[in-house]
């Protein structure tokens, strides 16, 4: 076959529109479609029909002005699949037709990635900048080059949008080693949207006791239908109480805010058992949230708080492990839409529209 010599990216520009967005006007970046020569291969080179991305919190967030640091014009785009249409010579470990994620790897070279902590890698900080003009790994692409080490393989036989969700799980199976979860223990997951799904199954496959909550009745039933957590609706009762209730007082093991704010942390921290509990902050919020802990009880109690980000390769092998062997299921945390690259700035409405799960973008579809 003839291999692309372009290919067509969404990018978010600076400029602003005013858009309808769950019943509400708001004022909200500019994403739209643009061209550029396909970078040239190298021997460690992989080519890539790309065929799906999800947009993620950090996207729409950056897309709505919540997260204006990050830089414009900004050509993101992380949770994608792809399927390997050519390859450098050297390339040992990928044949064509090999369906591929990303992973989020380091330098290998530095002393983090050397002892497996690649997310700490020293050279992490150092951006590229931007190319062509544009900032960002162009993961709303319709075709891709990358390193044959910065992706891992998914199965060909799950639907390429689940495919697409590694890297949120590589996250969630990142948390939940440094929560050290284990067999026989309660974890309480604050949240049931996309990243609050994520973490309860992975906590069930990690083999502790699953409890949920959750306010809105579209999550609850979402929650509900996974079949092995037990589910409290927090509008309906006091989320503390009932997580003591149903241990017994003795309080979760765990517990992991999988929403960014503040009285999500205080209920969190309020369900843990009396001693040795620990909670995960797994979501960030924007604006930042504001939560005021006592040191002097974190010390008597013995309480550890830790946080949590993005993954080490070792994870994305992880991930990539349960989701194509489906010990996860993956479409559990997507809405189910699926929009074409060319009409990118309504798959940013759907998005961000509240209580949305992941909005999936047609990469083919340009």
């Amino acid at each position: 076959m003839e291999l692309p010599k372009t290919r067509k990216f969404a990018a978010i520009m600076e400029a602003r529109v005013d858009e309808e967005i769950g019943g509400k006007i708001r004022n909200v970046h500019v994403a739209e479609i643009h061209e550029e020569p396909l970078p040239e291969m190298g021997p460690r080179d992989l080519m890539l029909k790309m065929e799906t991305c999800q947009i993620c919190t950090t996207d729409y967030q950056q897309w709505l002005g919540l997260r204006e640091h990050q830089g414009f014009p900004m050509a993101g785009g992380h949770e994608w699949s792809g399927i390997v249409i050519a390859k450098g010579e050297e390339v040992t470990a990928f044949e064509v037709g090999d369906r591929v994620g990303p992973v989020h790897g380091g330098c290998g070279e530095c002393i983090n990635c050397r002892r497996g902590h690649s997310f700490a890698c020293t050279s992490k900080g150092k951006s590229r900048g931007a190319v062509n003009g544009f900032l960002g790994s162009r993961g709303f692409a319709n075709y891709g080059v990358v390193k044959d080490t910065t992706v891992v393989k998914v199965s060909n036989t799950i639907p390429s949008p689940e495919a697409g969700f590694l890297e949120p799980i590589a996250t969630v199976i990142c948390g939940m080693k440094r929560l050290r979860v284990q067999p026989g223990e309660t974890v309480v997951i604050i949240g049931a949207g996309t990243m609050g799904i994520a973490n309860a199954q992975v906590a069930h496959a990690f083999g502790a006791r699953v409890i949920i909550t959750e306010l809105t009745p579209k999550k609850l039933e979402r929650a509900r239908s996974m079949g092995f957590a037990e589910v409290i609706d927090a509008k309906a009762n006091d989320p503390v109480a009932e997580v003591m209730r149903l241990t017994d007082g003795y309080g979760a093991d765990a517990v992991i805010a999988a929403v960014g704010l503040g009285a999500a942390y205080r209920q969190g921290y309020a369900m843990l058992k009396r001693v040795e509990g620990r909670f995960l902050l797994f979501a960030a919020g924007y604006p930042v949230p504001e939560w005021e802990i006592n040191p002097n009880e974190i010390h008597y109690r013995r309480i550890e708080i830790i946080g949590t980000m993005s993954g080490d390769v070792s994870d994305f092998a992880d991930a990539a492990f349960m989701i194509s062997h489906r010990i996860v299921d993956a479409s559990k945390s997507l809405e189910g839409k699926l929009i074409p690259l060319r009409d990118i700035q309504k798959a940013y409405i759907e998005a961000a529209t509240p209580d949305a799960y992941r909005v999936t973008v047609d990469l083919q579809e340009v």
